[in-house]
C-alpha cells in the first residue's frame, strides 16, 4: 500500500477553487445600488407630482426633480413638498418588508437598496430642514416660519432614528456579504461594512448617466442628495457593525451578475433620458 504523494502546498492554493472575497460582492453591490437609487428618486419625484396633482395642478417628472406652477396657497406647496419624504418613507418600508420573506439572491440586494434609501431619503430631509432651506422640509419650514430652534430639533431627532434603524441596516448589509468574507469579530465587521464605500462610490458614479442633457445644477443637487444620506448611512452602519452578528447559514453563490441586471439598469438610465429629460406630464 502506497502513501499518495506529497502535493506542495503552493499547488494545493493553486488546485483550490478561488474562494470569493468582499470584492465578489463590490460588482453586484454597486449595480444594484445605482439601479434602486434611481428608481427610489422616480418614486420620490412621482410622489410629489402625485400630491400636486391631487390638488388640481398640472406637474412633470424630470431627471431627479418634480416641476408644477407654484400655488399661492401654503398649504397647498406644504402637501406638495411633504409628497416625496412620504413617498420615499412608504417605498422603503415596504421593500424592507418584501426583503424579508426572500433568500440570497440579486433581487434581494435591490430590496435592500429600496430599503436603505427610501427610509434613509425621508430621515435625510429631517436632518437637513434647518440647513437647506430648498429641501423639502426646508420649504415646509420656510412656509409656516417654524422657529430655527424648533428645525434643529427635528434634525437631532432624524440623527437619532437613523442611527436607529441603521442596525438592522448594518445587518441586512452583512447578509448580503459571501460566506467566506470573515465577520466573526466586531473588528471584521466594521471593516467590512467600511469597504461599502467602495461599491457605494462606484454606485453613485453609476447615477450620473441618467442626469446626461438635464439641468446641470439640478442634476448635481439631485446626486448630491443621494450622496449625503448614503455618507450618514454608512457611517452609522460601521458603529452599529460591532453589535453582537449570528451569521445566516448559506453558500457563496449568485456572486455572478446575471445579465438582466445590466439590461435592468440600462432600461432605468433610458427611462431617465427618454421620458424624464423631456418631463413626464403626470
Amino acid at each position: 500500500m502506497t502513501s499518495p504523494p506529497d502535493i506542495p502546498a503552493a499547488r494545493q492554493d493553486a488546485a483550490a477553487p478561488p474562494t470569493p472575497s468582499v470584492r465578489a460582492a463590490w460588482g453586484p453591490l454597486a449595480l444594484s445600488y445605482a439601479t434602486a437609487q434611481l428608481v427610489e428618486v422616480f418614486l420620490h419625484e412621482g410622489s410629489h407630482a402625485l400630491a400636486a396633482r391631487a390638488l388640481g395642478f398640472h406637474p412633470a417628472i424630470g431627471q431627479f426633480v418634480e416641476l408644477h406652477v407654484p400655488s399661492p396657497e401654503r398649504a397647498h406647496e406644504a402637501l406638495v413638498a411633504a409628497g416625496g419624504p412620504i413617498g420615499s418613507l412608504v417605498t422603503g418600508l415596504v421593500c424592507w418588508a418584501l426583503y424579508r420573506r426572500r433568500g440570497p439572491s440579486y433581487p434581494r440586494l435591490l430590496l435592500m437598496w429600496l430599503a436603505m434609501t427610501g427610509i434613509t431619503a425621508f430621515l435625510g430631509y429631517l436632518v437637513v430642514m434647518p440647513l437647506l432651506t430648498v429641501g423639502d422640509t426646508g420649504v415646509i419650514a420656510r412656509l409656516y416660519n417654524v422657529p430655527v430652534a424648533v428645525q434643529f430639533l427635528v434634525t437631532a431627532a432624524g440623527m437619532g432614528l437613523l442611527y436607529l434603524v441603521t442596525r438592522p441596516f448594518s445587518r441586512m448589509y452583512l447578509d448580503s456579504l459571501p460566506a467566506s468574507v470573515p465577520l466573526d469579530t466586531p473588528r471584521d465587521r466594521k471593516a467590512s461594512v467600511t469597504r461599502l464605500w467602495i461599491p457605494y462610490l462606484i454606485g453613485l458614479a453609476l447615477l450620473v448617466p441618467a442626469g446626461l442633457g438635464g439641468d446641470p445644477e439640478v442634476v448635481f443637487y439631485g446626486i448630491l442628495g443621494c450622496w449625503g444620506p448614503g455618507m450618514a448611512l454608512v457611517g452609522f452602519m460601521t458603529v452599529n457593525a460591532g453589535r453582537p452578528y449570528e451569521r445566516e447559514n448559506r453558500t457563496d453563490a449568485g456572486w455572478r451578475l446575471p445579465l438582466w441586471a445590466f439590461a435592468g439598469y440600462a432600461a432605468v438610465v433610458a427611462f431617465y433620458l427618454l421620458l424624464l429629460r423631456p418631463g413626464l406630464n403626470i
